[in-house]
């Protein structure tokens, strides 16, 4: 199908292309190619020792979130130097950033310096995409019932500490690259960046400097999976903004109508910070936050009963859409604190009150979901799995939303099937990583028509 034809594709005529060729795929789990679309399954199967392989050595290299992953990008780069590409090697440090708009201080707290490797094609064409995972994984949790640093295959699944996020991305996405190569495609940019902890440490230099350059990229890749455990059935087009705030606001007593006696304060005489935190909280959702969620996860307030409570500490949560940015929701709910303070308070007992950004601190992105880059991923999918894939637009902090808001590009997220993200005994399905290195070659050839 041309990229005109597929341009002009309806929603509808992409849900019956892709249901008949499901139907083309009936034998699809024996590994039979059946359709012209199978030669990408094809290919990958090919690779599918190499993949084991690459994977496993990744795997035993530790790489975990707030580490230099200096050894794990050594790897990265030793097998993108059998490629044609012109390798860039970066040593980065989230302090460089922190006055920039897409910034979230990572967690845990360190400064690096984090290497991250991009991967540019020696051949420049007038327009290219690109494909970028992460090489760092998640810390080292207690319950492992195997070595995390040793990948074990049980009943087609490899488990070790990053297997699914995001070492097995890393290694589709190089293995992907290698296909390419070796049937004259034109390549993507690939990039094995630091993503944990907000992306400070990876994901916002890369693609700060990439802004600032020539680049050519027309849409992206993010070669990881959406953590509902669905695998390729689910395409991440969108994450959400995130701002976590802490509220503190200070009220009073009254005076003490007894000798030592807090409790015999006339309460009507005090000025009571629970009360007002929640009024407050009311009042934004009328106004700044009307059209944003809004969830209060941690309360601490007054000291005793029978006393106004004169101090409180409020934690809550904002997720929004694309038509916000945090730091300006911030600034907004700073202002109409103090002018919601000022007018309760009177002259001679005042409130006060303090807002801060404290935990996640992220921008929303998106990408449509019927733009014609979509279309070519979709199809793709679906041809390949024979399962039509949906979008899944709930995640935030997501990386995605770095090339869509710095280089204004559409940016998709796909992985493959795998479990237990976050914790022991986390696991990839190696029959459906094969699957995600069709998926990475045939979308990016796609894409480059």
């Amino acid at each position: 199908m041309s990229q005109k034809k597929k341009n002009m594709s309806s929603r509808r005529d992409f849900i019956v292309g892709s249901s008949l060729t499901a139907v083309g795929l009936s034998s699809f789990s024996q590994g039979k190619a059946m359709t012209a679309s199978s030669n990408a399954l094809n290919l990958a199967e090919n690779k599918r020792e190499e993949l084991i392989s690459l994977l496993s050595d990744l795997i035993t290299i530790r790489s975990q979130t707030g580490e230099s992953a200096e050894e794990a990008q050594a790897l990265v780069n030793n097998y993108l130097s059998d490629l044609p590409y012109r390798i860039e090697r970066s040593s980065d440090r989230p302090s460089l950033y922190q006055n920039h708009p897409e910034f979230m201080p990572p967690n845990p707290e360190s400064d690096g310096p984090f290497i991250n490797i991009v991967g540019w094609p020696e051949k420049t064409s007038r327009k290219t995409s690109a494909i970028f995972s992460h090489i760092d994984t998640h810390s080292e949790d207690a319950g492992w019932e195997t070595d995390p640093y040793k990948p074990i295959i049980k009943k087609n699944r490899m488990y070790g500490l990053g297997t699914s996020d995001d070492k097995g991305g890393v290694a589709a996405m190089l293995i992907a690259a290698r296909i390419l190569s070796e049937n004259d495609k034109p390549l993507p940019v690939v990039m094995s960046l630091h993503g944990k902890g907000g992306g400070s440490r990876g994901s916002l230099p890369v693609f700060e400097r990439i802004r600032k350059q020539k680049h050519n990229i027309q849409s992206v890749l993010y070669a990881h999976p959406a953590e509902t455990g669905r695998g390729l059935e689910d395409v991440k087009n969108a994450v959400l903004g995130v701002l976590d705030l802490e509220m503190r606001v200070r009220g009073w007593r009254g005076p003490q109508m007894e000798i030592g006696s807090i409790d015999s304060s006339d309460w009507k005489e005090g000025g009571d910070a629970i009360d007002t935190s929640m009024r407050f909280l009311d009042h934004l959702k009328k106004d700044i936050l009307k059209e944003i969620e809004m969830n209060v996860g941690k309360f601490n307030g007054g000291d005793r009963i029978g006393s106004v409570p004169d101090k409180v500490t409020i934690n809550f949560r904002l997720k929004f859409k694309a038509d916000y940015n945090w730091a300006d929701l911030l600034r907004k709910i700073q202002n109409e604190a103090q002018l919601f303070i000022d007018q309760i308070s009177s002259k001679n007992n005042k409130y006060q009150i303090h807002i801060l950004a404290k935990g996640y601190r992220t921008n929303p992105g998106e990408a449509r979901w019927n733009g014609k880059e979509s279309l070519v991923l979709r199809e793709s999918i679906t041809d390949i799995t024979g399962i039509a894939p949906k979008s899944y637009p709930n995640h935030y902090a997501g990386d995605i939303r770095y090339p869509i808001r710095l280089l204004g590009v559409p940016a998709y997220g796909i992985g493959s099937l795998g479990g237990n993200f976050y914790g022991p005994n986390e696991w990839v399905d190696i029959d459906d990583l094969v699957k995600l290195i069709a998926v990475l070659f045939d979308t990016v050839d796609g894409w480059s028509i």
